[in-house]
């Protein structure tokens, strides 16, 4: 999954942070696994030892949730992983989808604020949500992330980095004219 981003870069880019989304993002699937695990485990205790008259009926349940545990728990893993994002030298890029991708690109450029959002219970689980918002009023939002203060801060100390300007055209732009061309010239005056 992150080839997406390293494709993505160009030319002397460079990945400064990679991140994704928190463990909690997928809570409900780790609950659901976890149900079906203890569900499935309970269930063939009961076909062994309190209902062998049921053993192969009870056990065949108890399997088929030992199963659906494992494939609740692959697809929030799955889920989990369908979202990356990365902050380089030059923009933030975030991807997002497994078989339909969708990437978004920001430059560092054009991000004004960075807006940093945690409740009470992210605060203690240690995930938030990190807005940039751009030139023009755009916005754009990254839920759930691991280490949102951390993202903060790099998208921030990225933004104040100064950008690597073309010097040739800059120098050729703010150089003083050549001396015989100038009219005011001290040197011209007296030589005539």
């Amino acid at each position: 999954m992150a080839n997406y981003i390293k494709q993505s870069l160009e030319e002397g880019e460079t990945i400064i942070f990679k991140g994704r989304l928190h463990w909690s993002y997928i809570f409900r699937y780790l609950l659901f696994s976890l149900l079906f695990l203890v569900g499935g485990i309970i269930v063939i205790y009961l076909a062994y030892y309190k209902y062998p008259e049921q053993k192969t009926a009870l056990f065949y349940v108890g399997i088929a949730l030992l199963v659906l545990a494992f494939f609740t728990w692959i697809v929030g893993r799955i889920v989990r992983t369908r979202s990356e994002f990365a902050v380089t030298d030059t923009r933030f890029v975030q991807k997002d989808g497994i078989f339909n991708i969708k990437m978004t690109e920001i430059p560092l450029a054009r991000i004004e604020t960075v807006n940093f959002y945690q409740s009470l219970w992210q605060r203690i689980l240690g995930t938030g949500c990190v807005e940039m918002v751009g030139s023009g009023g755009t916005s754009h939002q990254v839920h759930c992330i691991e280490q949102p203060m951390k993202v903060r801060k790099i998208i921030c100390a990225s933004i104040k980095k100064p950008m690597p300007t073309n010097s040739v055209s800059d120098t050729s732009l703010t150089s003083p004219t050549s001396p015989s061309s100038t009219p005011n010239n001290p040197s011209l005056s007296e030589q005539q």
